[in-house]
């Protein structure tokens, strides 16, 4: 399960950039992962709860926002929303289409006190 990984990863930066900033609470956690990156969205939250465990982040809200996935045709410039891992341009049908979102795997943003 990779999604404990990631939650390890998501409440270090958390950690560490309350500490940098002198919080004592951290309120929120708000992450954007995008459709492409294979992350269960109930595995990575119930990795970070019980991870954050005994931190200042052990009351956070966890707030989780999925990235669609976009991408532009290179035949003929459009861009759309794009269906699974085999993409073709639906206005085309060409195979060259340039991902523009839905890989991200980001912290989005941190609320701390």
């Amino acid at each position: 399960m990779h999604e404990t990984g990631i939650a390890q990863s998501i409440l270090d930066i958390a950690l560490k950039t309350a500490e940098e900033n002198g919080a004592k609470k951290i309120n929120n956690v708000g992450v954007r992962i995008g459709k492409m990156s294979a992350v269960d969205e109930a595995s990575l939250r119930f990795a970070f709860d019980a991870l954050k465990a005994g931190t200042i982040a052990e009351n956070s809200e966890f707030e989780y926002m999925e990235v669609a996935l976009t991408g532009r045709c290179e035949e003929c410039g459009n861009e759309s929303e794009l269906d699974g891992y085999f993409v073709l341009c639906p206005k085309c049908s060409s195979g060259r289409v340039k991902i523009l979102t839905g890989s991200e795997l980001e912290v989005a943003y941190i609320d701390v006190d």
